[in-house]
């Protein structure tokens, strides 16, 4: 596979590059402020109408590109005295704080987009890079260097991968890209910051840009975890509502049900067979030999969690949830769902970047272990790869969980004598234990493993 490959390389070893204006920091540097500093360097050489401008018109057509940049840091708070722009006749000096991004490694970063072919407009992409005087503010000074590279060179680049994630919708991680038309809105950006004096004429706004996309980027400094929407649990009187520990199976119960109830009378828009959708996704039964099974995840903090690129769905079912009120088994009036926009103190503990994770709630296995340690081994090994953990893992497992006040992995005891979770019927025969997990990178929650991790076993936390 062949890759166009812009390199930036600092001249110091700070960025100051931020999400918008008033911040936070950007950082990997976006692709979109790269086209802004290809844009500018082309434009002051008059090669607009050159083939170096002209390529810029195909570079934004491109998807976003991977990204491999090194380690960073946060620098100090520095505060810098200029002049100020809205003093009248009074010289004045206004304040302003920044904060750099510090690099940890080589002071590079480099820009991959995959060709299909010989693409002519690389080479007039390869010219415009050496036009690049900054990047980031306009005291990170750079220079840059483009040219087509292969897999094997790729692999040898030092530093972080950043992945581009086009269909995850996340708040935090998200870049901007150029798209079509960035080119044609930035000119007019510029324009208009040109023409904002004119004599006898009141001061002009400038433009600011508006046509680029936003593309989540997932790496190891910044792990993807799941997609998930929180509820919190209310009585009519809008109190806290409490449900005993070891049946937060009947929680996640109310929960599914309430889902498919809400799913029947309104699904998505786009769903071609509304009815299979609900039986599958949110209802949680495997189609007739299907083996890629994707489905909802009820699981009692409480939260409902969704797989991978599917966090439209998601999105539409909490909002059916929202404010509605949950039934018992028996036909009973159960607590209010109240969604929380953001995460609480709870919530907050499992959703967190880890490198050690331990069960709060035990790991149901998919099997039963007959006893046998070799055999364990193997369950929780399948249990990892069946919840769509891809990294390696080093784990130890024990009846006893790692946590205050969580319940054991034993199965309940009619004589009182084991404190433990109730379980559903159909994981009843299965081996349960308690895990704690070591991961090579970070990972980000919410974690759930196991069987039982669609009705909330195998939930983990930070350790």
């Amino acid at each position: 596979m062949r890759y166009l490959c812009i390199t930036v390389r600092w001249l110091d070893d700070r960025y100051h590059g931020l999400l918008n204006r008033e911040g936070p920091a950007e950082w990997p540097p976006s692709p979109f402020r790269l086209f802004q500093a290809l844009l500018a360097g082309v434009a002051r050489q008059g090669l607009l109408d050159a083939e170096a401008g002209k390529s810029l018109g195909w570079l934004q057509s491109l998807p976003a590109p991977l990204i491999v940049a090194p380690r960073s840091c946060a620098g100090q708070f520095i505060k810098r005295f200029v002049p100020n722009n809205d003093a009248d006749k009074v010289p004045d000096r206004t304040a302003k704080v920044s904060r750099p991004t510090i690099f940890l490694g080589k002071p590079e970063a480099h820009f991959l987009w995959p060709l299909e072919g010989t693409e002519p407009e690389t080479t007039g992409v390869i010219e415009a890079t050496q036009f690049l005087t900054c990047l980031g503010w306009g005291i990170d000074m750079a220079y840059g260097d483009a040219g087509i590279v292969d897999s094997k060179q790729i692999n040898a680049l030092p530093g972080i991968r950043w992945i581009p994630k086009p269909g995850v919708s996340r708040e935090k991680g998200l870049l901007r890209v150029p798209m079509e038309g960035s080119l044609m809105d930035l000119s007019n950006a510029h324009k208009s910051a040109l023409n904002r004096i004119e004599h006898g004429q009141p001061l002009r706004t400038v433009d600011k840009p508006k046509v680029f996309d936003r593309v989540f980027y997932a790496s190891t400094e910044q792990p993807l975890g799941s997609p998930y929407a929180l509820f919190s649990l209310r009585t009519i009187s809008d109190d806290a509502y409490r449900h005993p520990h070891a049946k937060l199976m009947h929680v996640a119960g109310m929960a599914r049900c309430a889902a498919i109830k809400a799913m029947k009378e309104y699904p998505p828009e786009g769903i071609a067979n509304p009815e299979e959708w609900v039986k599958s996704f949110v209802r949680g039964r495997r189609p007739e030999g299907g083996t890629d099974h994707k489905q909802f995840s009820y699981v009692p903090l409480p939260s409902i969690v969704a797989p991978f690129e599917c966090e439209a769905e998601l999105d539409h079912l909490a909002g059916q949830l929202d404010g509605i009120q949950l039934q018992t088994e028996g036909g009973g009036e159960g607590p209010f769902l109240d969604r929380l926009r953001s995460p609480d103190s709870v919530a907050r503990q499992y959703l967190e970047s880890s490198r050690e994770w331990a069960s709060v709630t035990p790991v149901i296995l998919p099997g039963h272990d007959d006893h046998k340690p070799a055999k364990t081994i193997k369950l929780i090994d399948r249990a990892l790869a069946q919840s769509g953990i891809e990294q390696s893992c080093k784990f130890t497992w024990g009846a006893m969980p790692h946590f205050n006040n969580c319940l054991t992995a034993h199965k309940p005891d009619p004589s009182g004598r084991r404190i433990a979770y109730f379980r559903p019927n159909h994981l009843e025969g299965l081996t349960a234990v308690h895990v704690r997990l070591t991961f090579e990178q970070a990972v980000t929650g919410p974690l759930i493993v196991g069987a039982g991790r669609h009705c909330g076993f195998g939930l983990l936390a930070p350790v």
